[in-house]
């Protein structure tokens, strides 16, 4: 069986053994009609649920990979490693099979046994209500998360993390010291892969620069990116807000975005008389570019949150073209923090017109969520993100 990021596996009880072999058999369900439609010589390839294949495995390593897969599944052992290929053939079978099932209640072939649902509920519902062991096992999306520790394995987390590796090896390693790109290399894109294998075959050479072209999208997902890899960083996961935004400022200098320093004096006090500090300033061409806010919290502290959109604004003498307020979130019931959240955020009165509040409908994981607000700032519409990351208890 395939391990859940939802327990720990070092302590496992019965009930929690339990739960990992009903996903489990969810998931068999679903390989074994892939196997039965690879079986039928009707032409089906992994071609057809493959949503690329520009890397070096061919269709029968593939079809083998399909085989291997679904005997870990079938396993009573519980295999908390599976090389980076096997996860991203699970992750891709299953975006094949949510393609491919017309009606949502078809996605999860067994239904939860009631002896189990109602141990489930007893051992793990929330003060308020919540139980997020029952809903994450229930709801077919959340296998893309509750299956995978991370998703480093997926093409465009990949690129990054041989980009940062390129531009300083020592660099990654402490940042990603359980991270062995060796073992991606099947799933590197060509021109990325020539690039490391050279590099690892000549370490002592100098390293060719990867410029960085800065933009408002490229900044968007390289921050949350860097939100994703906070929040699989057991390191992090009691640490104050200066210590998460040493992390985040080094990913973001890593990859590329020059100028950023932690505390960098910019702007006014609240008292209007001496520069401030942000947490971090991200520069394009050695100016300025956007400023990112970033704060702890374990419920909507109306006041504290208040205080770092103000000083975002204080500081922001400019008008960037976008900011980033990125809240680092400890609480019970995620979504009834967020809905919370979005409520305060979506009514506050920020210096300049709201001109629109969204929630886009990409970008959003069960446990990552983003929201955008646009001012009108002198005829001109910038933007304020709201990254809010859930860090686990």
């Amino acid at each position: 069986m395939l391990s859940l990021d939802l327990f720990d596996y070092s302590s496992l009880t019965d009930l929690e053994r339990n739960v990992t072999k009903y996903v489990n058999k969810n998931v068999e369900c679903i390989i074994r009609v892939l196997l039965d439609l690879l079986e039928d010589n009707n032409d089906f390839t992994p071609e057809d649920f493959l949503p690329y294949n520009n890397l070096r495995i061919n269709n029968a390593v593939w079809n083998e990979m399909v085989y291997d897969l679904y005997d870990i599944i079938r396993s009573d052992v519980i295999r908390e490693y599976v090389k980076p290929k096997y996860e991203f053939l699970l992750y891709v079978i299953l975006q094949w099979w949510d393609d491919c099932t017309d009606d949502p209640n078809d996605l999860l072939e067994n239904k939860l046994d009631d002896n189990l649902a109602a141990k489930i509920k007893e051992t793990y519902t929330s003060e308020d209500g919540g139980n997020y062991i029952l809903n994450a096992i229930t709801d077919f999306e959340e296998y893309y998360y509750i299956l995978f520790a991370d998703h480093d394995f997926l093409p465009d987390s990949l690129e990054r993390l041989i980009i940062i590796y390129i531009r300083n090896p020592k660099r990654f390693t402490m940042l990603f010291p359980d991270v062995d790109l060796n073992e991606y290399q099947d799933l590197m894109p060509k021109d990325l892969r020539e690039q490391f294998e050279e590099l690892n075959r000549n370490p002592s050479e100098p390293i060719k620069t990867i410029k960085k072209e800065v933009c408002e999208a490229t900044l968007l997902q390289d921050l949350i990116f860097c939100c994703e890899k906070l929040q699989a960083n057991l390191t992090y996961k009691d640490s104050p807000e200066n210590h998460r935004n040493d992390y985040i400022r080094d990913l973001l200098d890593t990859m590329g975005y020059l100028g950023n320093r932690d505390q960098t004096r910019l702007g006014t006090s609240s008292g209007g008389k001496e520069a401030g500090e942000v947490d971090i300033l991200v520069r394009k061409d050695n100016r300025p570019f956007s400023i990112i806010e970033a704060l702890n919290l374990s419920s909507v502290n109306e006041s504290y949150i208040s205080l770092h959109i103000d000083k975002i604004y204080r500081y922001d003498t400019l008008g960037y073209i976008c900011n980033f307020i990125v809240s680092y979130v400890k609480a019970t019931d995620f979504l009834a923090f967020w809905n919370r959240y979005v409520r305060f955020v979506q009514s506050y009165s920020y210096p300049f017109e709201l001109v629109r509040f969204e929630i886009p409908k990409y970008n959003q994981y069960s446990e990552l969520r983003l929201a955008v607000t646009e001012l009108m700032r002198n005829n001109m519409v910038t933007k304020l993100y709201h990254i809010v990351v859930h860090i686990p208890s």
